[in-house]
């Protein structure tokens, strides 16, 4: 990063480094962000533009700043459910089916990578019958990549989610974009490095993401800032559905 920075100065251009130090740093070296505005000051932006619901955005800011009291936003509009895990991912399929139905496109969070694959194994399985690929599939890009650009100023990106319109014999895909409906070809060997199903992620593969409705499973060993960036997710609503063990106290 210094290296940029100085490269870019040298020649007269700027930097400005964007972020939000309490969502989930890099898995390998991280916190740089945290860092720098520790050190020389950053400044805040204050408007919130995803949510519909102003109230979603200001409990979204106190779950941020970790004030407890904003889980009672969520507790009050219905947003949190318990179950075992099982009862957990059962919930969240068929509250991903009934979004479905209504024409919203839902997201799936889960904790675990195995149970990320089973929940889009599920969501595949009931539109398509089981089958490796289809049209109307929707997929993550994990990578990205400059060359597959989609407009003259934009290209793949890690996080974005696609809906596939077309299979080539050679395995390439035919894809439009979920929020800004650009469109690209992602090569056959792009697709098998860098694609995966994206009904369902997992709370670092959602880091990034929008949807319309957000429905993830906590085991309750998350930190704050997965539990902020997994519930930051869905424009109208946000859905945490916790795994419980015990007597079935509610």
């Amino acid at each position: 990063l210094d290296a940029v920075v100085e490269f870019v100065l040298d020649r007269g251009g700027s930097v400005r480094l964007i972020g939000d130090d309490q969502q989930l740093a890099a898995i390998g070296a991280g916190g740089v962000l945290r860092d720098i505005q520790a050190t020389h000051g950053a400044v805040q932006l204050n408007e919130l533009v995803r949510f519909a619901d102003p109230a979603e955005g200001a409990a979204s800011l106190a779950l941020r700043a970790g004030d407890p009291e904003a889980l009672g936003f969520y507790l009050d509009n219905h947003r949190v459910h318990v179950g075992d895990l099982g009862t957990c991912a059962d919930q969240v399929f068929d509250s991903w089916l009934t979004a479905r139905h209504t024409g919203a496109d839902a997201l799936m969070v889960a904790p675990t990578r195995t149970l990320v694959a089973e929940l889009n194994a599920r969501a595949q399985a009931h539109l398509h019958d089981g089958s490796d690929a289809a049209i109307g599939d929707v997929i993550v890009t994990g990578l990205n990549d400059r060359r597959l650009r989609t407009s003259g100023t934009d290209w793949v990106r890690n996080g974005d989610r696609w809906t596939i319109t077309g299979i080539a014999t050679n395995g390439d895909l035919r894809a439009i974009h979920q929020t800004n409906r650009q469109t690209v070809i992602l090569p056959a060997g792009y697709v098998t490095e860098s694609v995966e199903l994206g009904y369902a992620c997992t709370i670092h593969g959602a880091q990034g993401v929008t949807a319309d409705v957000l429905h993830g499973i906590a085991t309750g060993a998350e930190t704050r800032q997965q539990l902020y960036t997994m519930l930051t997710r869905g424009r109208y609503a946000n859905h945490v559905h916790l795994e419980v063990v015990g007597d079935g106290d509610a």
